[in-house]
């Protein structure tokens, strides 16, 4: 399944980065704790080592990359009367203010939406494809790539031993502390090396192959995004993965991943990569070929057309429509979005209740 970042071409931007004194509008970076802005004069790679989550991901990561190409940026604490303001939806919570002119821009990650954003970035590109997402605006910007990630050792070689899953406790399927599950790994002669704590999810040096599946149940699990794939393409690491829509959204080949349906098909495809050296081999060279696509540069360019090809001119034209009919446009606007809001919780509490 091939999506496209947005329904308008983004071949080039309307405000070309090569000329920074083109961007006439600051962005600014919504930080309501200021117990955070440190974080904004601090190199993000250790930023992100000691304090990861939406904020330090989608806004801190994003406000030192895109200064660093030039456009002027700044950092509020409260939400202002006017302007580009870009936030990410845990700091945005549950209030939702109408402001008629502050075109808020909002990173989503795994959360909903938030009616008070003209514009959503999105990390799965599915949401694209999905019609009753038009009244948010949504727009598919990948995750910053791991940053000081160490790749899987050299010296390994095309060894198979050490298998790795890499992240929250919670999203490992239950499955993988069976005994099914470890004698099987013992059996075809590899080791489980889960690694939960954050301060480690960067080290791949030791890993011959990832493993990692939230559940069988074969939901496509449409608000996360692809960072375990690409991250394994960074580091040289085969990936076995479950099937969610954000890794088959940016599969091109069968060496790209391998999609995970049951332990014992985990299992199989694990022995497979040990006895085949030329298919490890293989898909170490894709990804390698595969994360070009997901350099700082390529990720800075993706924020800088969606800034200048989208939000700006947007805003642009706010500002030279001053009348009536803009406003009441607005306030619609705003409405439909807060009542879809409280209707897709509303059906959410509903489709729950019904499960118990």
């Amino acid at each position: 399944m091939n999506i496209s970042t947005s329904t308008v071409s983004t071949t080039s931007s309307t405000y070309p980065l090569s000329t920074a004194e083109i961007w006439n509008h600051a962005i600014q970076f919504y930080a309501p704790n200021q117990e955070t802005h440190h974080f904004f004069n601090t190199p993000w790679e250790e930023v992100i080592k000691h304090c990861s989550n939406n904020f330090t991901t989608w806004i801190v990561g994003t406000y030192a990359r895109i200064k660093q190409a030039g456009i002027p940026c700044e950092i509020v604490s409260h939400l202002p009367a006017q302007g580009i303001v870009i936030a990410d939806r845990d700091s945005l919570g549950n209030h939702y203010p109408y402001l008629p002119n502050t075109l808020i821009v909002c990173a989503c990650a795994d959360r909903e939406f938030h009616p008070s954003a003209y514009f959503h970035i999105v990390q799965n590109p599915v949401a694209l494809t999905k019609k009753k997402n038009a009244l948010w605006r949504p727009h598919y910007i990948p995750h910053w790539i791991q940053p000081n990630l160490i790749p899987r050792s050299a010296e390994r070689g095309d060894r198979v031993e050490n298998v790795a899953f890499i992240g929250t406790r919670s999203n490992l399927a239950k499955e993988f502390s069976s005994e099914t599950w470890l004698q099987g790994l013992k059996d075809i002669g590899c080791n489980w090396l889960p690694i939960f704590e954050p301060e480690r999810w960067s080290d791949y040096s030791n890993i011959d192959v990832v493993v990692a599946v939230r559940d069988f149940s074969g939901s496509p699990h449409d608000h996360k995004p692809a960072s375990k794939l690409v991250n394994c393409w960074s580091a040289s690491v085969p990936a076995i993965l479950g099937p969610e829509s954000a890794f088959v959204s940016l599969k091109k080949s069968e060496l790209d991943f391998i999609a995970a349906h049951s332990i014992e098909q985990t299992l199989s495809e694990i022995k497979q990569l040990k006895n085949d050296p030329l298919l490890y081999s293989a898909m170490v060279n894709n990804g390698t070929t595969r994360i070009a696509e997901f350099t700082q540069a390529q990720i800075t360019k993706r924020y800088t057309d969606f800034f200048g090809n989208y939000v700006f001119p947007e805003y642009d034209q706010w500002l030279a429509r001053s009348d009536n009919s803009l406003n009441i446009d607005r306030a619609i606007s705003f409405s439909k979005r807060y009542a879809r809001l409280k209707s897709d919780r509303l059906k959410a509490r509903l489709a729950r209740t019904l499960k118990e």
